[in-house]
C-alpha cells in the first residue's frame, strides 16, 4: 500500500516537469507593413476613416538637360566637379596652374600655387596629386553665388573640399577654396 501511494506521489511529481518541458510556439507579431503583393483585400473602412482633404501631387518632371537659369550660368555643381578635376591634374603635374587662374580669384591662385609649392619642396606630392571625385553637393544661398562641397578619395583616405563660387562677368569663379 505504501509502494502504491508513494508510485502516485512520484507520478504527480512528474506530470509538472513534463508540462514545464512542453515548448508552446506562438507566431510573433508583423513588425513592417505588408507588400503590395501580401495585401489579401481592401482594408475595411469605418465611418471615421477618410481620406484627408489633400490635393494630388503633380506628376514628377523628368530633365535630360539642367534647368536653365535666368543668368544663363551653368549648372554649378557640374562646373565645380570639373574645376575640381583640373585642380587634381594640376596637383598631379599634369596641367599649368595658370590654365585654371582665370576660374579661380587671384588669392585662391596664390593660396594654391603656395601649397604645391610647398609640397614639391618637400619632396613629397601634394595629397591632391591622385585623388578622384566621389561626390560633389551644391547649393545656392543667394542669385549670382555657389556654395560646394565635394568628397574626394585619395588612396584609402577620403578628404573634404569646400567651394565659393560667384557670377563675375557672366561667369563663375571660385573666390574660396577650403582643402580638408
Amino acid at each position: 500500500m505504501t509502494a502504491a501511494v508513494a508510485t502516485t506521489e512520484q507520478a504527480r511529481r512528474a506530470k509538472p516537469a513534463r508540462a514545464a518541458l512542453r515548448v508552446l510556439v506562438r507566431p510573433a507579431p508583423q513588425r513592417e507593413p505588408p507588400f503590395d503583393d501580401e495585401l489579401v483585400a481592401a482594408p475595411v473602412l469605418t465611418p471615421y476613416d477618410q481620406r484627408l482633404p489633400f490635393e494630388k501631387a503633380p506628376a514628377p518632371v523628368t530633365r535630360l538637360t539642367p534647368p536653365i537659369r535666368s543668368s544663363g550660368l551653368p549648372d554649378p555643381a557640374t562646373w565645380g566637379r570639373r574645376l575640381l578635376i583640373g585642380l587634381i591634374e594640376t596637383a598631379d603635374g599634369r596641367r599649368p596652374l595658370h590654365q585654371l587662374a582665370s576660374l579661380l580669384s587671384m588669392s585662391v591662385t596664390r593660396g594654391l600655387g603656395a601649397d604645391f609649392e610647398r609640397a614639391s619642396h618637400a619632396g613629397t606630392p601634394h595629397w591632391l596629386h591622385r585623388g578622384t571625385v566621389r561626390s560633389m553637393r551644391s547649393a545656392e544661398p543667394a542669385e549670382g553665388v555657389a556654395e560646394l562641397c565635394a568628397t574626394v578619395e585619395t588612396g584609402r583616405r577620403v578628404r573634404a573640399v569646400a567651394m565659393r563660387l560667384e557670377e563675375q562677368h557672366g561667369r563663375w569663379r571660385c573666390v574660396r577654396l577650403q582643402l580638408g
